[in-house]
C-alpha cells in the first residue's frame, strides 16, 4: 500500500541526485548513439501489468518498429506506477516512455520529471489538443498551462446508468424510460428512482433484488452532480483560485440527496458488500449507476442484457455536466536515455494509426481520447451497428463524453478525496447520517488532506 507521501517523497542520497538529474533537459545524443540508424534504436516502455494493457503496449511497439523508429522493450509494472518511476529516476533505470493515468502524474509534476509536449509533439504534428481530443482526456495531462503527455483514453465512470433491458420490456415500460424509449438521459432523478422501484423484487417482505445501486466510483458520480448544481453560479466543487472546496454547501447537500439519500429513503438502495457492477452481475440489483461494465459485451456474453443510459438530468431539459478522472496515456521523462526516440513515439500517438492501435484494447475501447475515432468501429472485435459495444459507444462518444471535463488540479490527493466521498456515501446508505452531516464530514476530510498535501509539497521546495 502506498500513501500520498510515497508519491511525493523519495529517499535522500542517491534519490536526490537522480531527481536533480531528472529536472535537467537531457543532453543531445552523441557518438555511436547519434550515428545509430533509427530502426536500430532500442528503448524501454513501462505500463500497467495487466494482460489487455500489455498487449496494447506490444501493438504500439510493433507499429513503431514497422515505421522504422526502433524497438521498445515492454516492461510491465504493478500498480501504482509513479512511485516506481521516481525510484527508477533515482537509480538511473527509468524507462523512455510510460503509460500512466493522467490524474496519477502529480508526483512526477512536482519533481519536474516529465517532458513538455505542447511544442515538440502537438504543434510539431499540427494537432490541436482542444479540437482533436475528447472530453476530459487532455485535461488529465495539463499542468500549469503545459501538456505533459498524450492521452489514449478519457473518463469512463460516473456518467452512466446500466438498465436491464429485458426486465424493463417484461414490465411493459420500454416506452417510458431510456434508453429503450430512444432518449439518452433520464429526465430526472425521480424518474430513475421510479423505474428502480418498479424493477425491485421482494419476496415475503424481503428485498431480493434492489432497484438501484450507485455504490463504487462514488467520487466521480457525486462530483458530477455537484458540478451540475454549482455551474449556474459559475462555481465548481474545487475553487483553484481561492483554494476552496465547495462541498459543504446547499448544492453539496442536494447532490448527496440525489445521489444517495433519496433512493435510500425510498427503500430502493442500501449499502451492499460489493460495488454496483459486481452486484448487478450477481443479480442483486436492477439499475447500476456509475460504471458501464454491465453494458459491455463481456456481460452480454454471460447472458445479461444491460443497455447504457445517461445519468439523470438535474436542470429540466439540460444534459448534466460530468466530472471525469481522465484515463490512460503516455509520457516521457527528461532523464530518458533515448529522448529523440521517445518524442517520436509520442508523435506517433497523435495520429489516427497510433490511437487506433491502442483503441483495439479490450476488443474495442469506447472511451477513446481521439476525436478522429468517434463514430469509427472498424477496429472493434464486434462492430455490428446494433450490437451492444457499438450501441454503448455511441451513447458515450456522442453524448456523455462531450459533457465531461477533468476533475481539476491543485486540490491534493484525489485518492483521499475519493475515499472521503465514498465513506460519506456509505454512512448515508447505512442510515447512520444524513446529507448535511455527510457533506460536513467530506469537506473536513478534504481540507485536512489538502493542508497535509501543501506541507508535503513545500518540503520538496515547490509552492502549490
Amino acid at each position: 500500500m502506498h500513501s500520498r507521501r510515497d508519491f511525493l517523497k523519495v529517499s535522500a542520497g542517491a534519490a536526490g541526485a537522480g531527481l536533480l538529474a531528472a529536472c535537467v533537459a537531457p543532453a543531445a545524443p552523441g557518438g555511436d548513439m547519434a550515428a545509430m540508424p533509427r530502426e536500430q534504436r532500442q528503448g524501454v516502455m513501462w505500463g500497467l501489468q495487466y494482460d489487455p494493457h500489455v498487449e496494447a503496449y506490444q501493438r504500439l511497439s510493433d507499429l513503431f518498429a514497422e515505421q522504422g523508429g526502433g524497438t521498445f522493450e515492454v516492461q510491465p509494472q504493478a500498480w501504482p506506477i509513479p512511485p516506481k518511476v521516481i525510484a527508477a529516476l533515482a537509480a538511473g533505470t527509468q524507462p523512455d516512455v510510460a503509460c500512466i493515468m493522467g490524474e496519477q502524474l502529480t508526483s512526477l509534476h512536482l519533481h519536474q520529471a516529465l517532458v513538455p509536449c505542447t511544442e515538440q509533439v502537438y504543434n510539431h504534428m499540427d494537432v490541436d489538443p482542444d479540437e482533436d481530443f475528447v472530453g476530459d482526456a487532455i485535461g488529465a495531462y495539463m499542468w500549469q498551462g503545459e501538456i505533459w503527455g498524450v492521452p489514449t483514453e478519457c473518463n469512463g465512470v460516473g456518467n452512466m446508468v446500466n438498465v436491464p433491458s429485458e426486465d424493463v420490456i417484461a414490465l411493459g415500460l420500454e416506452d417510458q424510460y431510456p434508453p429503450l424509449n430512444g432518449e439518452v438521459y433520464f429526465e430526472s432523478y425521480e424518474s430513475m428512482w421510479e423505474l428502480g422501484k418498479a424493477l425491485q423484487v421482494e419476496e415475503d417482505g424481503k428485498v431480493t433484488k434492489w432497484g438501484l445501486s450507485s455504490q463504487g466510483w462514488d467520487d466521480m458520480s457525486y462530483l458530477g452532480i455537484l458540478r451540475t448544481l454549482l455551474d449556474p453560479k459559475g462555481m465548481d466543487w474545487w475553487d483553484l483560485e481561492n483554494k476552496q472546496f465547495n462541498i459543504n454547501t446547499e448544492e453539496g447537500m442536494e447532490a448527496m440527496r440525489l445521489f444517495v439519500e433519496g433512493p435510500v429513503e425510498l427503500g430502493i438502495e442500501t449499502q451492499l458488500d460489493q460495488n454496483h457492477v459486481d452486484a448487478a452481475l450477481a443479480g442483486k440489483v436492477a439499475l447500476a449507476r456509475g460504471n458501464g461494465t454491465p453494458s459491455m459485451p463481456i456481460a452480454w456474453d454471460l447472458g445479461y442484457t444491460y443497455r447504457m443510459a445517461g445519468a439523470p438530468m438535474i436542470h429540466e431539459g439540460e444534459a448534466p455536466i460530468f466530472c471525469g478522472e481522465g484515463g490512460w496515456g503516455f509520457i516521457s521523462l527528461k532523464q530518458a536515455k533515448n529522448p529523440d526516440m521517445a518524442i517520436e513515439f509520442l508523435r506517433m500517438l497523435v495520429t489516427d494509426e497510433g490511437q487506433t492501435s491502442y483503441a483495439m484494447i479490450y476488443g474495442g475501447q469506447p472511451n477513446t481520447a481521439w476525436k478522429g475515432l468517434v463514430g469509427s468501429y472498424d477496429h472493434f472485435v464486434d462492430n455490428d451497428p446494433e450490437g451492444p459495444l457499438v450501441q454503448l459507444t455511441k451513447v458515450l462518444q456522442e453524448h456523455l463524453l462531450p459533457q465531461t471535463t477533468f476533475e481539476g488540479v491543485g486540490f491534493g490527493s484525489i485518492g483521499e478525496i475519493g475515499a472521503a466521498i465514498g465513506e460519506g456515501c456509505s454512512e448515508v446508505r447505512q442510515g447512520n447520517i444524513g446529507s448535511e452531516e455527510a457533506v460536513e464530514m467530506i469537506q473536513a476530510r478534504c481540507e485536512a488532506q489538502y493542508q497535509e498535501w501543501v506541507s508535503d509539497v513545500r518540503e520538496l521546495g515547490v509552492e502549490p
